[in-house]
């Protein structure tokens, strides 16, 4: 599997690779801009960060996201909230956030600059006050930054309050298991 995010001027690519599990591309030459390091399992997901200063975060199945500061992109920390595999890391539009979601249901909040954890995202309707009751998969931006769109393994998808965390609207798309949400885009 492979997970990529671009900007116009580099691309990052991310999976299962047998010496390392990502790289950061230049567009125009192809030269490198970057390894993607410091995980020790496979990359699930990476995103770019859409203003300075640059970042890119990834999400792997050690559980852990990893920040990296460039160009040249270089590891600068983990994250380690979330006890199962990463899924989902995006930044907001206005690069002021970013959010992880993982397969233990939960979805985290993080100031974009230096990664501060600000919340975890949480529904009341959830056992355990998780944001879901199974896996997140995907997740997704509103174009103003406001909101966060999340699917889920649970058969729902949920759109959240940026701000509070807190969910706003429940989606249910059905009760099999071919009803899990595996992906999601804000249009």
């Amino acid at each position: 599997d492979m997970s990529w995010s671009a900007d116009s001027q580099r691309i990052v690519c991310v999976g299962d690779g047998r010496e390392k599990y990502g790289h950061v591309i230049g567009a125009e030459m192809g030269n490198s801009l970057g390894d993607i390091t410091g995980q020790t399992r496979p990359v699930n997901t990476c995103d770019y960060k859409p203003s300075r200063p640059f970042r890119i975060i990834t999400g792997s199945e050690d559980n852990t996201s990893a920040i990296y500061e460039g160009p040249p992109f270089k590891f600068k920390t983990t994250k380690k909230e979330h006890q199962r595999y990463v899924q989902s890391v995006r930044y907001s539009p206005d690069g002021n956030f970013w959010a992880s979601g993982g397969f233990d249901g939960k979805i985290y909040l993080y100031e974009a600059k230096d990664s501060e954890l600000i919340g975890e995202f949480t529904d009341d309707a959830v056992k355990g006050g998780s944001a879901h009751g199974g896996g997140v998969y995907a997740s997704a931006w509103s174009g103003d930054s406001k909101k966060i769109l999340s699917a889920s393994g649970d058969k729902t998808c949920k759109i959240w309050h940026a701000e509070t965390r807190k969910c706003l609207t429940t989606f249910k798309m059905g009760d099999t298991v071919d009803d899990q949400q595996l992906g999601c885009l804000w249009g």
